[in-house]
């Protein structure tokens, strides 16, 4: 039996939309899931309308779909690192955030950057354990 054997899964979630370009949802390596940034769009790859307040609640959806498909949760984050086209649209997308994250959120960086796919407002990516997480106090 090889135990240094390490276990790649790319993981699907049907109740989004399909990536609009050369890569995977996320890919679950052990119990570690590592997902691709996510928009604010809809199934039909459609960004929502209603700017950085709508489509970081969709793009936050869309990671809870794709969490969930990997065993995971947004309890079971530990990092997520954001892009936003406008540092201006930072506020809002904070107060967003914190309604799906409201305790013990994860560790989080977040860049302001020149153009996103799309011309989205918003993307978010994440590493969450894949399992049941137990969280201590340090």
């Amino acid at each position: 039996m090889d135990t240094n054997k390490v276990t790649k899964t790319i993981i699907t979630s049907p109740a989004i939309y399909k990536p609009v370009g050369p890569y995977s949802q996320a890919v679950l390596v052990d119990k570690t899931l590592y997902v691709s940034g996510v928009l604010g769009m809809t199934a039909d790859a459609q960004l929502v309308t209603g700017g950085i307040k709508a489509q970081t609640k969709q793009a936050l959806d869309n990671l809870q779909h794709i969490l969930v498909a990997g065993g995971a949760s947004l309890q079971s984050v530990v990092k997520t690192t954001i892009l936003l086209a406008r540092l201006e649209d930072f506020a809002v997308f904070n107060k967003v955030y914190a309604e799906y994250f409201p305790k013990n959120p994860p560790a989080r960086a977040t860049y302001e950057v020149s153009r996103l796919p799309k011309d989205a407002a918003v993307e978010i990516e994440a590493i969450a354990i894949s399992g049941n997480l137990v969280e201590s106090a340090a």
